[in-house]
């Protein structure tokens, strides 16, 4: 019985003592970011800092005017699946060790520990309360609903701040992952075609631009962002106690930037692939309605 209390203490105290580790050595992003932007050339490096952290310094407004009119600009903006990698990632190298249940404690809060470093950006809120809701169903041996965690997740937002209403970000976010769990079995083709016309709407009312080239930009790149965020966090984090090691990892990934960076500069560059429009909300608000309509449409022929 002394064993097993003591065991369950040292178990305790080794949890708390990583995040207590990991909050004091990564609690300022700029020295993350610092390290990137030493390790890559100025442009790979800012695309890098912004996917991962947020950081929009070092992008120039030639380069983001590009990215606007390529259809890419959503992924300088910090991506709600960098929360499930920080927060899956961790849950599932801890749990052998610590247990599973102490696993997703660490895991939750290292996730809202990483919503406050990159500056509370609602993709990242929006993906640390959904994750929340998931792993806290895994706890309590509760079988989640993803539409229903969704729907829960805007109520709560909502209610916190009504402001996020009139935010984009906020639904670009929603959008975008309601999107790829419409249909999450369906090929990447399609999924890619499903979030690109879910979202135009959105970035048309934003930036006065349709990209009729968003689908053919996003097939070519959207595949490598996982890979790209993944191998990024890794290389940032092991990179701030072996700059060799971080190096490495980190020039593995520079050839996929280098690749990104040259469809954006040349999808760009095609004029016909930009339609200029004045969208206003009423037709963002139609151009929704009419996408419900023929949603249910087609739902009531296909029974």
């Amino acid at each position: 019985m002394k064993h097993l209390k003591a065991k369950l203490i040292f178990e305790w105290c080794f949890s708390v003592g990583i995040l207590w580790f990991l909050i004091y050595k990564f609690n300022d992003r700029q020295i993350l970011i610092g390290y990137i932007r030493r390790s890559l050339p100025s442009e790979e490096g800012s695309m890098l800092a912004a996917m991962l952290w947020g950081s929009m310094e070092g992008i120039s407004r030639e380069f983001y005017s590009q990215m606007v009119e390529s259809g890419l600009v959503h992924i300088l903006v910090v991506s709600g699946s960098n929360m499930m990698i920080v927060v899956k990632g961790l849950v599932e190298v801890l749990a052998s060790w610590l247990g599973r249940k102490k696993a997703i404690i660490i895991g939750i809060t290292t996730g809202w520990w990483y919503t406050n470093l990159v500056g509370w950006q609602i993709p990242v809120i929006r993906a640390a309360i959904m994750v929340t809701f998931l792993y806290l169903a895994q706890i309590l041996g509760r079988r989640h609903d993803w539409l229903r965690i969704l729907w829960l997740t805007i109520i709560m937002m909502v209610a916190a701040d009504p402001k996020v209403l009139s935010e984009v970000g906020f639904w670009l976010s929603f959008l975008s992952f309601a999107a790829v769990s419409f249909r999450p079995d369906e090929g990447v083709i399609k999924t890619t075609l499903r979030v690109t016309v879910w979202i135009t709407p959105i970035l048309a009312y934003k930036f006065g631009v349709i990209s009729i080239i968003s689908p053919l930009s996003n097939f070519l790149v959207l595949f490598l962002t996982g890979i790209i965020t993944t191998l990024g966090m890794v290389a940032n984090v092991l990179g701030i106690f072996i700059e060799v090691v971080g190096g490495v990892i980190l020039w593995f990934i520079y050839p996929m930037l280098v690749y990104i960076k040259w469809v954006v500069t040349t999808l760009s560059t095609w004029e016909w692939g930009q339609i200029r429009i004045s969208f206003n909300g009423w037709m963002l608000a139609g151009s929704y309605l009419i996408g419900m309509g023929w949603y249910w449409r087609k739902k009531t022929i296909d029974r």
